[in-house]
Formats: C-alpha cells, structure tokens, sequence
C-alpha cells in the first residue's frame, strides 16, 4: 500500500450537502396521509388468533396446544394483549374467546380484564357441558391511541402432571370498529407514516437519486404498504415503526457520510472518490447496532447488541463527535479531520474483530461435534460414518452428510481431548482468515482502499464460522487462491484448489465453470490429478465402501430432498421464498413446486449472468500481472455468490466468501464511484457482515412483516450482486452477445463502464 494523503480529484464541482424539502416531499407526505386513510376503510375489524406466530400481539401464555378442535394457549396468572385500534376517537367492541379446560374438580379460573390501567371486567368462566368456547364482549371507550394494551390476570392452578400455573385457555380476540362513517387511523399511525415518507425520500435523495424518480419511489412503497395494511392489518401495523427506524437512520447516515465525503458533480452525476469509500461502509456498518437499540426501545425482546459492541460504538460515536467539533470550529483542515475519521472507523472495526473472535473461541462448536464425533465413531467403535436413517429424515439435521475427505483429515486427532481439536481448528481458522487479509491487503494500491479491506473483516458470518466449527473461512481462503492464480494463468493451481474444496463441500465445483466456459483445459487437468490424490487418501482413511455408499445412498437423498428449508439461517433466494408460504419457519426441509422451479430459474438467471461475458475470452499467460481492472475478478464473484444465494439452501455462515467479492470491487482502480453505487455498496456491506439469525429477532420467530426482515443478509448479497453487473456492463455485454449471433459485427464489443473501455 502506498500514499499518505487523501487525494482529491480535479475538475469536478462539489455537490451541496443540504437536501432542500421541495414540494416533491410535500407530496410524499401528503400521499402517506391519504394512503394510510383509505387504507383504514378496509380494516374494520383486527382478529388476533392464536397461530405460531403470534408473538406481535400476546405474551405472559404458554405454547400453542391443541384440545379437541381449539388450537389455544393456556395463559400464565398475568397475560397481555396488544390489539391495535380499527379506528380512532371511536368506540370499540372487544371480543375474547376463552375456554375453561381445567380438569374435573379444579375452580373455575376466575378473570379480571384490563385495559391499559382501568379495570373493565372481571368474571368467572365456567365449565362448558358440551366442549364448546365461550365469548365475552366488552365496550371499550374511544382513545387517540394506535393500540390498546389489554390485561388478564387469571387465577391459576398446577395439576400434578403439569408444572406450570395454568390460568385460563385463550383462542382469540377480535376488536371491532362500532360506529359508522369515517375511520380515521390513530394520530400516532398518521405521523409515522408521513415521518416514513419524508424520510424514506430524503434516504433516496441522499443516495443520488432525482426529485422525480425518488418521489415515485417513495409513491410505489407507500401504496405497497398501503395494500398490505388493507389486506393484512395484523400483519404490517406492528412493524411501521421498524420501518420508519429505517428510514430515518438511512437518511441520517446518508447525511453524515456526505458531509464527512462530500460527492462531486460529474458529468452531470454525483460521484464520489473511492477513497471515501470506507467512509460509506464504515458508517453504515455502525448503523446496524444503532438499530438494534431502537428495536429494543420499541419493546422488542432480546435484540440489543453486545455489550462490547456498544462500548465500542460509544467510542467511536466520541471520536466522530470530537471530529466534528473540531472540523465546525475549524481547528484542523477537512482533509485531517477526514484521515483522523478513517483511522477511528479502521480502529473500531479491528477492535470489534477482536472481540469477535475472542467471543467465537467461547463457544460450543456445535458443528465441529458433529463431524469430530462422526470419525471417532468410526476409528474408535467401528460404526459407520453415515446415518442413513438421520440424513434421510432430514439432511439439515445433525447427521454427518459430507464427502468422507473432510474427516480424513480429522481422523489423525481422533486420540486427542475433543476441546484441544475444537481449540486447534479455530486457530487455523484464525489464521486462515489473516492469510486471505494478508493476501488481499497486497493488492491494495492506496491506504484508505487498504483500509476499506481491513473493515471488510469486521465480518460476523466469518467469525461464525469459527464458532459453530464449520469450513467457510477455509473456503474464503481457497477462492481468494483460486481467483488469484486464475489471473497469473496458475491454471493447474487454481483446478487443484477447487478440486480440495469441492471434496470437502460439493459446492465449489461450480467454480470451475469459470474454466470451462474459456476452454482453459489445465483447471481441468489440475482439478482431476488433485481430486484423484486427495480421494486415494480418503479411500485409504475409510476404504471403497464408505466412499461408495455415500455417492449411491447419501448423495441422493440430497439431491431429492435437495429443496430448501423455510429456516431462518437459509439466506438464499428459495429460503425467503420458502419462509412467504411456509406454516412454520423451522429447520427442517420444505418443499414446493413452483418455489423449486423459481430457484432453478433464479440459479440459472445468476449463472447466465455470470458465464455471459467470459466466453472466447484468452487466458492470461503464466506470470502475468494481476489486473484488478479487468473483468475476471468480478466474474469470478458473480459464481461465488451464486453459491451463497442461489442454491436452495445456504446458511448465513455460507457469506463469508462475500468478502472476496466485496475486495473485488474495491480493488478496482476507477477514480470515481457513482454515489448511489457507492450506498448500495455500502448498504450491502452492512447488511451481510453485521449480525446472525438472532441480532434481529429472538428465538420466539415472528410472522407478519417481520417474515421479509429475516432475509437481510439475502438482501446483501443481492445487492452485491447488482451492482457487480452493473459495473461489469452487463448492457454492453447482451448487445455484445447478439452481434455475434447475428453476425453484425466482426468483433465483439469491448466491455466497457462508464464509457471507458475495461481490458481483461
């Protein structure tokens, strides 16, 4: 790395930070109003029932059971319900569904119903003589409120099979709108949803985005929730403050990177230096935790950060404020208070590393156990090393489902303590993961790219990895050596580190396409001389057998249960598709028709993409020079990413190799990044390498809304992807590809961004 200074770029006019409020704000605002009313003319009524996703509406009550047709939970002696209001300064009808399912001889629970503080009624529910619930209704007084918090102290038993204090069985709650006329939404509602739209539009202005398009925007999200809220009340109100959180914290971090790295105007566009880039990520990383605290100030349950985290925010958050006063009082130049924020932003970010890490090697292994168990079963007490009878159950289960080669390589610690083996393979992760910085850190031509490098590792799925004792730091490893040998011509190299990866986890060889599609044969033939070595040792670890029940017993009961799953570690397009319809969102297959051909599309739409533009492309000669400005490093990551969310399932873990990704577009040596590119990529980052399944809801999975958040890390890779295309010039690329079908042009077009041409 070199250089010491920020450098500017000359020619180019510096953007104004202040968003003005046009009308076409006034318009976004005015239309949430409008749009949140008409919604409310369809939702007279919200029905909460007892479903597994009920959790947004009640707590203090067991889990779901089932007596006789009533799906119920039992109540504890003090159980709430959250019911928003149909309407405002209107009167409303509640209605409960209880039933009395206590055994023959037990008191009759005996019921006070209140609402916020005020008791509205208390009453003893008595047996049914024919199994049937029983409804009360209550009239409860008009309220500006948008919900109503409604209590059930119940007095409680403890039969001598059953050690919790049951209370009363709950079915379902209804609240009704009485009156007739305009419903309006409580003022509550009406202010988040304009908040919602202005901030939502100053998010879109600050991102680049013109006054026109940014308003439709706004328009085209507001009247989907608006559709959303007619048709599925119970399902969207809840999470409108989590929205407008959103909103608000990315057009307040929009706003503060933009006055730190001011975008420039550019041929008519706004750009900003990719030196600022880390500016952008580091920011917008640090944005997540801040989002978790207002989640947990909304009242959501187990979902503030780490302590540490917050310690390390909060000093961060001291040294952007100190910053700033210093940058406002004029005390030191733009460009040093610009380098002082970078080096904080490196700074936090090695510190969390740290504790990232440090908090992995505290934890149980869970998946290491399950590998290490599985070859001392066999070298110990002679048992196989498949369960067939587990996988075939269900292969995201805890049965050993890998090619035997991975625990031939563990077979020669299988006389050492377990916790010594666990402790050893995260150092090699651990080491592992410094060799790939080491490697990555080499290309950098310029300290602050370096710097954005080294947030890149501030990357939670990597740490994870190390956690659970899982293969993804290895595999991060691997096609950082495969992606750099590929641009030396190292050929035979890259195919013979495939071939190891791919013996370890299938799904690396889809890598050497990246081969195939050029004709370079010696992958090919590096591939199958390391594939043969590293499967004899595996043979002489386990013999013919084994290999061969795994290839015609294992193998295919992952290819036809090769669906996806519905849980919420599946982060691939088929795992959010899954979890739309799924009745559960639990870690076990799930399978439809339609969603299997929607991911055989979407994989071959991302292959496609990928493969396009390799085509009758030369390979580089041995030795050459490693060219980040050319298009192989970005089509390499478009096959990476195929194979974190574009096979039917993949756990948040699998992202670790997005951080290949991530250096290949900041290793390109353009001057300038399109602004809105640069908050995409920014966004991106934040999204996949902050956080796991539970950083945003707790283990008691909720429905509604919520359903879509659960695919955050999804939505990252996505918009990687995105934006990988987009700087590849995929339009140039198609128009490329039907020349030379038609047989328009003698050569193909040459690749070009942003109107300069990219050599490979």
């Amino acid at each position: 790395m070199q250089g010491v200074a920020l450098p500017q770029q000359p020619g180019v006019e510096t953007a104004p930070l202040v968003v003005r409020v046009s009308w076409y704000a006034l318009v976004c605002v005015a239309l949430a109003l409008l749009l949140g009313l008409f919604a409310f003319q369809f939702t007279p009524r919200f029905q909460v029932a007892v479903a597994p996703y009920d959790r947004n509406f009640v707590s203090g009550m067991h889990a779901i059971e089932q007596i006789g047709s009533y799906t119920l939970r039992w109540t504890t002696g003090s159980a709430q319900l959250e019911l928003p209001r149909p309407a405002a300064n209107q009167p409303t009808l509640l209605r409960l569904q209880l039933l009395n399912a206590r055994p023959p001889g037990a008191p009759d629970p005996y019921v006070t119903v209140i609402e916020q503080t005020q008791v509205r009624a208390r009453f003893t529910v008595p047996p049914s003589l024919t199994g049937k619930s029983r409804h009360y209704m209550l009239l409860l007084p008009p309220a500006n409120t948008a919900s109503t918090r409604i209590g059930l102290d119940v007095t409680t038993i403890r039969p001598p099979a059953d050690e919790r204090d049951l209370g009363i069985a709950f079915i379902g709650a209804t609240a009704t709108a009485l009156g007739g006329g305009l419903r309006l939404p409580a003022p509550q509602l009406l202010v988040q949803l304009a908040l919602l739209a202005l901030c939502g539009y100053g998010a879109l202005r600050g991102a680049g985005v013109r006054q026109g398009v940014a308003t439709v925007g706004v328009a085209l999200g507001l009247l989907a929730l608006t559709l959303a809220l007619a048709m599925e009340p119970m399902a969207v109100l809840p999470f409108v403050p989590h929205l407008l959180a959103l909103a608000a914290l990315a057009a307040g971090g929009l706003a503060l990177a933009r006055w730190w790295a001011p975008p420039q105007v550019q041929g008519g566009r706004l750009v900003v230096s990719r030196h600022d880039l880390v500016i952008y990520m580091g920011l917008a990383w640090w944005l997540m935790p801040l989002f978790q605290h207002v989640l947990t100030w909304l009242g959501e349950p187990s979902v503030a950060p780490n302590p540490t985290t917050t310690l390390i925010g909060l000093g961060l958050a001291g040294a952007l404020l100190l910053l700033s006063v210093a940058r406002l009082a004029g005390l030191l130049a733009p460009e040093r208070t610009r380098l002082a924020l970078i080096v904080a932003l490196v700074a936090a970010s090695l510190a969390h590393t740290i504790f990232l890490v440090w908090f992995a090697f505290g934890r149980s292994g869970p998946d290491f156990w399950i590998h290490f168990r599985a070859v001392r079963a066999v070298a110990r007490d002679g048992l196989p090393l498949y369960d067939l009878a587990g996988v075939a159950a269900n292969h995201f289960g805890f049965s050993y489902k890998w090619p035997p080669f991975y625990v031939a390589l563990l077979r020669p610690f299988v006389g050492f303590d377990g916790t010594l083996v666990l402790m050893g393979h995260r150092i090699v992760n651990m080491l592992l993961l410094a060799l790939t910085a080491w490697l990555l850190l080499r290309q950098a031509r310029h300290w602050t790219i370096g710097a954005a490098l080294l947030l890149l590792f501030n990357f939670r799925p990597a740490t994870d990895t190390m956690a659970f004792g899982q293969v993804d730091v290895l595999m991060l490893c691997g096609f950082t050596l495969v992606l750099l040998a590929a641009m030396r011509g190292r050929d035979d190299l890259a195919g013979a580190v495939v071939a190891i990866l791919s013996l370890i986890k299938i799904y690396p060889v889809l890598l050497m396409a990246f081969f195939l599609v050029q004709g370079r044969w010696q992958a090919v033939r590096g591939a199958i001389v390391a594939g043969l070595a590293c499967t004899a040792m595996s043979i002489l670890a386990f013999g013919w057998q084994t290999h061969w029940f795994y290839l015609f017993n294992i193998v295919p009961i992952m290819g036809e249960g090769g669906g996806g799953t519905a849980w919420i570690e599946n982060q691939t397009f088929n795992g959010w598709l899954s979890r739309m319809v799924a009745p559960q969102i639990v870690a076990e297959p799930f399978s439809v028709g339609w969603i299997s051909l929607a991911t055989y599309g979407f994989f071959g739409l991302m292959l496609g993409c990928a493969v396009l533009h390799r085509l009758r492309r030369p390979p580089p000669q041995p030795g050459a020079t490693l060219d980040w400005n050319g298009a192989t490093p970005l089509h390499f990551s478009l096959l990476a990413m195929i194979l974190i969310i574009g096979v039917p399932a993949a756990w948040m873990h699998y992202h670790t190799v997005a951080i290949l990704c991530f250096a290949a577009l900041l290793l390109r040596p353009q001057p300038t990044v399109p602004l809105g590119q640069a908050a995409l990529l920014a966004l991106a980052y934040a999204l996949v390498a902050y956080g796991n399944q539970w950083s945003f809801t707790n283990s008691a999975i909720a429905g509604g809304l919520g359903v879509l958040g659960y695919s955050y890390k999804f939505y990252g890779v996505l918009i990687l992807w995105l934006v990988t295309l987009r700087v590849l010039g995929l339009p140039v690329a198609l128009r490329a590809l039907v020349q030379r079908h038609q047989g328009q042009a003698q050569r193909v077009a040459p690749l070009t961004v942003g109107g300069t041409a990219v050599s490979e």
